[in-house]
């Protein structure tokens, strides 16, 4: 049986960390390609225009492209940041999840409670370090 948790911030510090990390590996992409790209259709837009003249394509069309780009590319930053929220949430809660139950299990052992093995999901990240306290556990209880 598939165990859930209830509350996906289950660290919120470690977990909004985690995401503010991954929004600022993707936002400085984002904003340093749309920017050369602006830079760069907004040179060959003029240098078109005077080669071909103001017939063609007036200020206003190629001011109107680069507003647009503006906006595509602020569009495109808004989307992933809003996407790597969301991933950025569930993908640190198979850390932050695990370490939570790690740490409730470490505090009652420290109080000299009675404390229940721990188990992870196979998804959980730091999997193999429920069975490493559950072997220290079942120690202390025989010590006991």
């Amino acid at each position: 049986m598939r165990e859930r948790r209830r509350q996906y911030l289950v660290n919120r510090k470690l977990q909004m960390q985690f995401v503010r990390l991954l929004i600022t590996q993707a936002a400085v992409p984002i904003i340093m390609l749309g920017k050369s790209l602006y830079l760069i259709n907004k040179m060959y837009l003029f240098r078109l225009q005077t080669i071909v003249g103001n017939s063609i394509m007036s200020d206003a069309e190629i001011h109107a492209i680069l507003n647009f780009s503006i906006v595509a590319m602020l569009s495109l930053l808004v989307i992933t940041g809003l996407l790597l929220v969301f991933l950025g949430i569930r993908f640190s809660h198979q850390v932050a999840g695990p370490m939570y139950k790690l740490e409730s299990g470490m505090d009652k052992l420290a109080r000299g409670e009675k404390v229940d093995l721990i188990y992870f999901r196979k998804t959980d990240i730091i999997n193999g370090l429920g069975d490493k306290f559950n072997i220290i556990a079942r120690k202390l209880s025989q010590v006991k």
